[in-house]
């Protein structure tokens, strides 16, 4: 799907990064805590409906002006198949769902009418239609709970994670990244929002609408984050990916705080997970290893690799959590990474080294 010389992804891919946290975040939640058909379809109704907004947009601007460019059929493709497939998410849901579901998304859409206006007018980078968006967004949780039959208090709890999470990180984002360009600005603002999402966390704990964990994780953000706004500030790409991982945490934490609550939710399987993925790393470490001591350098598949060795640590740390034990396995694949992460940066034959080193580690483990 190309049309003239026009890149299909400058159509089909958004140009900001910050949005695909506060879109995957909602839909990964509602998928560890309800998992099935039903929440499947609002993971592709969100996916697909956020990646339309881009070619949409393209192609809005187009016909405003009168006159058709070579993007301009290039868009109207694009968005016609992700509106498709977010249509087709739509119905898997409203077929598959046991009980309503759609009262959340009819609930914010005076935040969607207010989020496309400002992205019309052309400022959706400010702060208050960000805000409006990653809300928007945040209701697909509570809809996926919904859908899945487990009740109400469970489904505000899931969208008030992400709301005390999504406005304390956009708070705090927006102003690292204008303190970055050099702009004389007040932080205070950014400091109150970190802080107001660790309260609001707790007293919702307190009234039962939250676990506990999510108000631990808020608190982790809330002192990573003062703690860097007393520093100079940082690249907006470190930024992103900073919060990017702070989100994923608030998902995690709130999802496991859930689980130990008693609810059935889909990190039950993780400690089975854990254990077949390790295994198949294991060998992948190896086979890694002598690679990278073979080719005296590191592709970029070589650290890209890293992220599955990420992913299984975080697997073993959260079977400890779910067991209630410090089991030595999760601390050996987490001193694996680690050491690995740290050998990477090093001049051969480390790198190749950290490898089979992680290989061992997890053979061990």
């Amino acid at each position: 799907m190309r049309t003239a010389s026009v890149p299909l992804k400058s159509v089909a891919l958004p140009p900001e990064h910050g949005g695909w946290g506060f879109t995957l975040e909602p839909l990964l939640l509602g998928l560890l805590l309800s998992p099935g058909l039903h929440t499947l379809g609002l993971f592709l109704l969100g996916l697909f409906g956020f990646l339309a907004r881009h070619p949409l947009k393209l192609l809005y601007q187009d016909l405003r002006r009168g006159k058709r460019y070579a993007r301009t059929t290039l868009a109207l493709r694009v968005a016609g198949v992700y509106l498709a497939l977010a249509l087709a998410g739509f119905l898997l849901s409203l077929f598959t769902a046991k009980e309503p579901f759609l009262l959340p998304l009819l609930l914010v859409l005076p935040l969607g009418a207010y989020m496309l206006w400002a992205d019309l007018q052309g400022r959706a980078r400010e702060l208050f239609p960000e805000i409006a968006a990653a809300l928007f967004m945040a209701s697909l949780a509570p809809a996926g709970v919904l859908a899945g039959g487990l009740g109400g208090e469970v489904a505000l709890g899931s969208f008030l994670a992400l709301a005390f999470r999504d406005v304390a990180a956009l708070y705090y984002a927006r102003t690292q990244v204008l303190r970055a360009r050099g702009m004389d600005l007040k932080v205070y603002p950014a400091y109150v929002a970190l802080w107001l999402s660790v309260l609001l966390a707790w007293l919702a704990g307190r009234e039962g609408l939250l676990p506990w964990a999510t108000a631990l994780s808020l608190l982790l953000l809330a002192i990573y984050g003062s703690l860097a706004l007393s520093k100079p500030p940082v690249p907006a790409k470190v930024i992103g990916w900073t919060q990017m991982g702070f989100g994923l945490l608030v998902v995690l934490t709130t999802a496991l705080g859930y689980t130990l609550n008693g609810l059935s939710t889909a990190l039950l399987g993780v400690p089975t997970m854990h254990r077949y993925v390790g295994w198949a790393l294991v060998a992948l470490a190896f086979l890694v290893g002598f690679y990278l001591l073979a080719l005296r350098k590191v592709p970029r598949l070589g650290i890209l690799l890293v992220g599955l060795y990420d992913f299984n640590a975080l697997l073993g740390l959260l079977s400890s959590a779910l067991s209630g034990q410090l089991l030595p396995h999760p601390l050996l694949a987490l001193l694996g990474v680690t050491l690995l992460h740290v050998l990477l940066r090093q001049p051969y034959p480390w790198p190749g080294v950290g490898f089979l080193l992680l290989g061992f580690l997890l053979l061990w483990h």
